[in-house]
């Protein structure tokens, strides 16, 4: 019988917005079922002495999944590798002490000995762990995967044609578990969840790398039934990213270093369903980030955000229609045709959030054709140095002594929009 996680799930509740009901479905998430068996990687030639232990890894993998599944255990030591391909019914367990190093990038497109094979195509490079149509997978232990990114980012500055792989990366799979591992210094995205996939869990990994590092995600989402418990993330780009299909997820118990926030998008259509509750922010460039554009939203719906607490976040709340930039100023941009892409935020409620020594209080900036509607601050204290902007936004309401302290300016500054609850110029409930 299917196991299924209890502890913790996305919780029905339904909350209040322009006079219109707001549910957001409970969503449980069954956990991959894996056989017990075990299959030591040593057994089918791997060693910390080996220049390249993808081809053993792989055997042991390839020997699990024929037997009907199992784990394959990695046990201590240093392992450099290329890239491997997951089985169903397989756990790839990381031991403690174990590191499972990727190959270095080397010039010649990794045709060199002991550099990251291409994929045949020049400057294209596949992903360190990868699977597509599998069920019942699983990514495990205390053990590292060190992605030796630095080259990699000095190369990608050079030339932005390289295309960098994830070091873990599953494709239009069910039932996937990542926990307990450490994730550094990725080439480009340390997790990704790829389209069609379903029934996933993310539980106390760590992911590290540096701020600067190009495009280094922490985790990115285009799947749904999706749970993130957990977590530590500093990166150098988004430090989870929803994207376009993202559906059923809860974000839970996470903290957040350095890093461009816990984002929606910039590929947004048909994601909804999002519950980020009792994280923490500290060092970030972005905290709650929904971000997209004219072409690449539609459908956008339904996000919940409590319990958070935010610390010198550059950007604490952002949401908006436009990406990567807003306009300078809110008349800048004409009405345009409102399209199937057209981003459409709606129906985001912010409860019990306290947020602290920000330049700035927040962003709400909508497209001219199509608000931001429905947005209601529940409870959420923000001290910034400048005031929030709201431009292009219906039915924002401040309730429950939110209040924002700007030291500088207006606490709100708002460009045809609807806004309540607050006075403009103090930041204290009306």
């Amino acid at each position: 019988m299917r196991k299924f996680i209890t502890a913790i799930f996305i919780t029905l509740f339904v909350i209040q917005i322009s006079a219109q009901q707001l549910p957001i479905n409970q969503v449980t998430v069954s956990l991959p079922i894996i056989p017990n068996a075990t299959f030591n990687i040593l057994n089918f030639g791997a060693g910390i002495s080996s220049g390249d232990n993808a081809n053993a890894i792989q055997k042991t993998i390839d020997a699990c999944n024929a037997a009907g599944g199992g784990t394959v255990t990695i046990p201590s030591g240093v392992y450099l590798c290329g890239p491997i391909s997951m089985k169903s019914n397989v756990n790839l367990q990381l031991s403690e002490g174990s590191t499972l190093k990727m190959l270095p990038y080397g010039k010649g497109n990794g045709i060199e000995p002991g550099t990251y094979p291409n994929s045949g195509k020049p400057d294209f490079y596949t992903h360190l762990i990868s699977g597509k149509g599998l069920n019942n997978i699983k990514v495990s232990g205390s053990g590292t995967i060190e992605g030796q990114g630095e080259d990699w980012w000095t190369a990608y500055r050079v030339s932005k044609a390289i295309k960098r792989g994830c070091l873990i990366r599953f494709d239009d799979c069910k039932y996937i578990e990542i926990s307990g591992i450490t994730l550094q210094n990725a080439p480009n995205v340390h997790i990704t969840i790829g389209r069609s996939s379903s029934d996933v869990t993310i539980s106390n990994i760590i992911i590290k790398c540096p701020a600067k590092s190009p495009n280094t995600d922490g985790i990115d989402t285009w799947a749904s039934n999706i749970q993130i418990f957990n977590c530590n993330i500093s990166c150098g780009d988004d430090n989870i990213a929803m994207d376009a299909g993202t559906q059923n997820i809860t974000v839970k118990r996470c903290t957040f270093g350095t890093g461009h926030g816990c984002s929606v998008g910039s590929y947004t259509n048909g994601v909804g369903n999002v519950v980020v509750d009792s994280c923490t922010f500290s060092n970030t460039t972005s905290g709650i980030r929904l971000k997209s554009n004219r072409d690449r939203g539609g459908s956008e719906q339904n996000f919940y955000y409590s319990n958070i607490t935010m610390n010198h976040v550059v950007n604490p709340i952002f949401i908006s229609g436009y990406y990567p930039k807003t306009p300078v100023t809110p008349s800048d941009d004409a009405a345009q045709e409102v399209k199937a892409t057209t981003p459409s935020w709606k129906h985001i409620y912010l409860k019990n959030i306290t947020i602290s020594d920000s330049p700035n209080a927040g962003t709400i900036w909508g497209l001219p054709e199509l608000a931001v509607t429905d947005v209601v601050f529940d409870n959420v204290k923000i001290t910034a140095e400048t005031g929030m902007k709201i431009n292009f936004a219906n039915d924002v309401v401040f309730k429950n002594n939110s209040e924002i302290n700007a030291r500088s300016g207006d606490a709100v500054i708002a460009f045809s929009s609807t806004v309540s609850g607050i006075n403009f110029k103090s930041g204290k409930p009306n």
